[in-house]
């Protein structure tokens, strides 16, 4: 396999480039502000996510390269899909308060299962807000967006299934991550660069989305 080259002072210019986008957005009305704040929400995981596959790369630490290409990756997924419409904007960030709930509701369970005597009352009292703001926004989802079908719906369903498959492998403990992967000699060593450069590339194609949508419609969501 050719190494692929790593240009480390390009692609650290285009995120410059992207946190000054990032701090030059702005709301373009109240009646919008919702969409700015999940489009900067998505802009802000991606920088963070970068900064700890940066790290990851330098330090030649291959679970945490691996954790942050794939959180790249599906941020990318996520922002194509809020850039697409309205509708798909507002059901993304619907899914905070699903999310939500399934968390409270599995901390439940599990606090139970621990102790059948358990007292939930601020879970219950946290679950309860949580579905009454729910009603109040008008969610009646139930269950959370498949990123799986989300970058099928984006044109990135090959990216999905073999880039998060593979970095699945390290994320986790896995018989290849506790194996073959070690402080000694690494089975697949050329995987540090291409993690690197493929979460690298996540995050600029995301540059270039949010860039030529506040080019075009500005800080609101297309209809």
């Amino acid at each position: 396999m050719t190494k692929p080259i790593i240009n480390m002072e390009s692609v650290e210019a285009v995120f410059t480039q992207f946190r000054g986008l990032g701090g030059s957005l702005k709301p373009v009305d109240e009646k919008n502000g919702w969409f700015f704040q999940v489009v900067f929400e998505l802009m802000d995981a991606t920088l963070s996510n970068y900064h700890q596959l940066r790290i990851g790369y330098t330090e030649d630490n291959n679970p945490l390269l691996a954790w942050a290409c794939r959180n790249l990756l599906e941020l990318a997924i996520f922002t194509k899909y809020v850039l697409m419409s309205e509708a798909n904007a507002r059901r993304f960030a619907e899914d905070r308060l699903i999310d939500g709930c399934d968390i409270i509701t599995s901390l439940r369970v599990l606090e139970l299962h621990i102790d059948p005597q358990s007292d939930t009352k601020l879970l219950d009292d946290a679950l309860a807000r949580m579905q009454a703001q729910m009603v109040a926004e008008g969610v009646t989802a139930k269950k959370f967006l498949a990123t799986g079908a989300l970058a099928d719906i984006v044109g990135m369903k090959e990216d999905y299934i073999c880039m998060n498959r593979v970095c699945s492998k390290l994320v986790h403990p896995t018989a290849w991550s506790v194996l073959a992967v070690n402080k000694g000699e690494n089975s697949f060593s050329q995987s540090r660069q291409i993690f690197f450069q493929s979460g690298a590339g996540y995050g600029c194609d995301m540059y270039l989305a949010i860039k030529e949508h506040n080019a075009t419609h500005g800080m609101k969501p297309k209809p």
